[in-house]
């Protein structure tokens, strides 16, 4: 898995959100300016552009906290509901702005304004204040959109990591389970060996307990305790077993999928015949992206392999949900190759 650093969602939506807030003001200020030219004198008058663009920072306030609010309020509310009453909502506080500000300026002039006065300031702010809920509207919804994604996405989080450690823990009883069968055979012919084998499989088993929470691991811890579960298989058949670890020690950092190495080797000793007549080479390298395990292909009966498909299929659906990089299998009439990718 790979972390990046980028800007959040939400980071980027207030950017945006927060150069249209400025662009419209700037728009708004400008038409205001316009409007109170006296085209014939070319001046302007001022206290109407003062007034003006006070009562629409007004509604604005007002509009950043009544939009939040009737957003809490209208959960179950239609998309007809909550538009209306964002309408609604909005010509009222145009309405009451205006003849707030149409009736301080009566003071000032010290005259009475006309009706069609009152009803240009009506219908001026009544815009104005429709552009600025339509701009709070959209960042709401936008919100609450890249919330409802969040939450499915931590949902989806859950559920992988859920399906991830049922995976994981069905590989130890199958571990397990092989290792006391290499064991009971080791047993009776030869008891000495035998010994040094639980020794090495306590070596193994301790490694699994103790990185069971670990999703990845270091590609050198990794064919530490690979080298020692080979030495195990190594013990019962001799000359039978030949394997070799070649891997750059500067790939040795990265990580790969936590016991990813062991179920591959583990699989090669499983599935293929391993005797004198036809010993059995296990190669452990690097190659560019990949570690790669690689045996000669020389499968046994299945009449004498008990197996319930856990181990490569296990091994790839546990990738799958940690990387897009594939599991690479390759088969021919001498080897047989799985190449697991660096997390």
């Amino acid at each position: 898995m790979i972390l990046t650093h980028l800007a959040t969602p939400n980071s980027i939506n207030k950017a945006f959100f927060d150069r249209t807030e400025i662009s419209t003001w700037a728009v708004a200020i400008t038409v205001i300016v316009i409007m109170h030219i006296d085209y014939k004198t070319g001046e302007i008058t001022w206290k109407w552009v003062i007034a003006v663009i006070l009562g629409a920072f007004t509604i604005s306030r007002i509009q950043n906290w009544a939009i939040p609010y009737i957003t809490q309020r209208a959960g179950s509310w239609t998309v007809g509901r909550i538009i209306g009453a964002y309408v609604l909502e909005s010509v009222v506080v145009a309405t009451v702005v205006s003849l707030v500000v149409a009736r301080l300026m009566e003071f000032t002039y010290s005259k009475p304004f006309s009706v069609n006065t009152y009803m240009g300031g009506v219908i001026s702010f009544s815009l104005f204040t429709l552009v600025m809920t339509s701009i709070f509207v959209i960042e709401e919804f936008i919100t609450r959109w890249r919330g409802s994604l969040l939450q499915e996405q931590e949902l989806k989080q859950a559920l992988l990591k859920a399906e991830f450690d049922n995976l994981k823990s069905q590989v130890n009883p199958h571990f397990l389970f092989n290792s006391l069968n290499i064991l009971s055979a080791l047993i009776p012919e030869d008891p000495k060996n035998a010994v040094g084998m639980v020794e090495r499989m306590s070596k193994v088993f301790r490694y699994n307990l103790q990185n069971s929470d670990r999703n990845s691991i270091e590609l050198e811890s990794e064919l530490k305790i690979v080298d020692a579960y080979l030495f195990i298989h190594k013990m019962r058949f001799g000359d039978n077993l030949q394997y070799n670890i070649s891997v750059s020690a500067a790939k040795f950092p990265l990580l790969i999928l936590t016991q990813g190495l062991l179920t591959l080797v583990e699989n090669a000793l499983k599935h293929n015949e391993c005797s004198s007549e036809n010993p059995l080479l296990i190669e452990v390298f690097d190659e560019k992206k990949w570690i790669v395990v690689r045996n000669n292909y020389q499968p046994k009966s299945r009449q004498f392999v008990e197996s319930n498909n856990i181990g490569l299929v296990n091994l790839q659906t546990r990738y799958r949900l940690l990387t897009t990089e594939p599991v690479i299998i390759a088969q021919d009439e001498k080897h047989f190759t799985v190449k697991i990718p660096f997390i």
